[in-house]
């Protein structure tokens, strides 16, 4: 019997593990404010629009600040990125410019890896990203999942562990029989301190291409990767 068989289902990071939000935000900024004749650094101006992420979650996890969708912290990090930059939007034009992070394509690997995956295990979107954020993703790339898990149902940001609670108690399953998958070391550990399984999936250029990253010791997690198609070989057998 495989070491995986009592696995029934998959939770993944969406950000950074399942998109290229990176490559996305770079090329949605570039047709935004290109036609301006600005011709400014794009993967610096996409890791500046993110850069203010983590703080700006933890507002929310300590409960200084009661619960603001993803959509909407990525509408007020914008203000600060184009004042940075030197760049005139109106109040409507950052309103529609922040929805770009509904508008990012999945990495190669993901679509194939995950109809394959999705013969064999439910595939649930365990993501900070707001439910209307994540679905609206997904209509648009094609990403199958069965659920999203957004944080608006918990009104938290991982790595709070009601977050990794709620999917083995809104899909009806014991926390071993799920695996979380992401390219993140924090999300993992705080994953697995709420006995899910882990699947660590390395996204080398996750910050743009050649920016480092950091990765995990050999055994940190379940399996360890190079991409979503080895994830479904490992699985698969």
């Amino acid at each position: 019997m495989s070491y995986f068989s009592g696995i029934k289902a998959l939770t993944f990071d969406v950000f950074g593990t399942t998109v290229d939000w990176c490559g996305g935000i770079a090329r949605e900024s570039r047709a935004m404010l290109g036609p301006r004749g600005l011709s400014l650094d794009w993967v610096a101006f996409a890791n500046r629009w993110r850069r203010d992420f983590l703080p700006a979650m933890d507002e929310v996890r300590s409960g200084r600040r009661g619960y603001v969708t993803m959509d909407q912290l990525h509408r007020e990090m914008l203000d600060p990125v184009v004042a940075e930059f030197g760049v005139d939007l109106t109040d409507a034009e950052k309103d529609q410019f922040a929805l770009s992070w509904r508008r990012l394509d999945p990495w190669p690997d993901v679509l194939p890896a995950m109809t394959r995956l999705k013969k064999h295990f439910v595939l649930a979107a365990l993501s900070n990203g707001n439910t209307a954020l994540v679905v609206n993703m997904a209509k648009r790339s094609g990403l199958p999942w069965d659920v999203v898990l957004g944080a608006d149902f918990v009104r938290t940001y991982k790595p709070m562990p009601v977050l990794y609670d709620s999917a083995p108690l809104l899909l009806d399953l014991k926390p071993p029989e799920i695996m979380m998958v992401a390219c993140h070391m924090w999300d993992l550990d705080a994953a697995a301190k709420q006995g899910l399984r882990t699947a660590y999936v390395r996204r080398k250029d996750e910050y743009g291409v050649g920016a480092p990253i950091q990765t995990p010791a050999k055994g940190a997690y379940d399996l360890q990767l190079e991409s979503f198609e080895e994830l479904a070989d490992a699985l698969e057998h």
